[in-house]
């Protein structure tokens, strides 16, 4: 019997411990969220590969549109890490440079919705991100021609 107990009280123990070096990681990468404030995240995502690919989602929902007959029309995809080429947004630079504007359109608590565009072109790309410990990038719309 006093084994029996012996042995319930030391997997009670490892699952504990378990639980505990569970919370103890999950604390840590929300540490590690650049912030939960969609503005302040998205400087920090759209300046930095690697803050690029440690919040995006896998495998990244891709929707893109085709150019076809009569009318152009949307393909969704998904989309491995392997095969995704990153910085996924350009930086401020690059942006600059290329005349494209970044604005977050929509942000419901859980959910943003960033547009990068060129004015007066066909190129529209719209960010979709999800919040749970910190902002993910959940998925890429490609409205351009």
């Amino acid at each position: 019997m006093k084994a029996q107990l012996r042995s319930s009280f030391l997997i009670l123990a490892s699952i504990l411990g378990s639980f505990s070096a569970g919370v103890q990681a999950a604390s840590s990468d929300a540490g590690l969220c650049p912030s939960k404030e969609i503005n302040a995240f998205l400087a920090a995502f759209s300046e930095n590969s690697s803050v690029q690919e440690e919040f995006t989602n896998f495998p990244l929902k891709k929707t893109i549109t085709v150019d076809a007959e009569p009318e152009p029309k949307q393909e969704a995809t998904l989309i491995e890490r392997a095969k995704i080429v990153f910085p996924v947004i350009p930086d401020k630079k690059l942006r600059a440079v290329s005349g494209l504007e970044m604005q977050v359109m929509d942000s419901t608590g859980k959910v943003a919705t960033v547009k990068l565009e060129k004015p007066d072109t066909d190129y529209q790309v719209i960010y979709i991100f999800k919040l749970s410990a910190c902002w993910y990038l959940d998925e890429v719309k490609d409205y351009s021609l």
